[in-house]
């Protein structure tokens, strides 16, 4: 019995299949994190991106832009992106000042993570969070 015990402790036959088996899944929850954090990316720079449109609207020296267009326009930009322009919280500051003055434009958007809320019940993290993007800009 013991001679079969040697022959089979030195074995290394099945050595590759355990480590491959250690080690797919926490490579694929770094791809998934890299998906996700990609996505959380983009979607932050198309809400960047409707904050500097919205603030270059805010500040021409233009009669008929009014806060409705300044809106519209952030809205557009965002739903060309995907982004859900009911959930994104709009808020512009300076409109119409005196010339020179800042105004500014801020977005705040709850983003979701999707692939990764199942394991971020074992860190203190949360799944949700918001987003948010400020763009100021002078007045002309």
């Amino acid at each position: 019995m013991t001679t079969m015990w040697r022959k089979l402790s030195k074995r290394e036959d099945g050595q590759a299949l355990v480590e491959f088996a250690l080690i797919v899944p926490i490579f694929l929850l770094l791809v998934f994190a890299v998906v996700e954090f990609g996505q959380a990316w983009n979607v932050y720079q198309s809400i960047n991106s409707a904050a500097g449109i919205g603030a270059r609207t805010a500040v021409l020296a233009n009669p008929t832009v009014t806060l409705d267009t300044v809106a519209a326009r952030i809205n557009v930009n965002l739903h060309a992106a995907g982004i859900d322009t009911a959930a994104a919280i709009k808020t512009v500051a300076g409109f119409k000042g005196t010339s020179g003055s800042p105004a500014t434009v801020t977005i705040t958007y709850p983003y979701q993570l999707h692939w990764l809320q199942p394991f971020m019940g074992w860190t203190t993290a949360q799944a949700a969070f918001n987003m948010n993007s400020s763009v100021t800009m002078r007045n002309e």
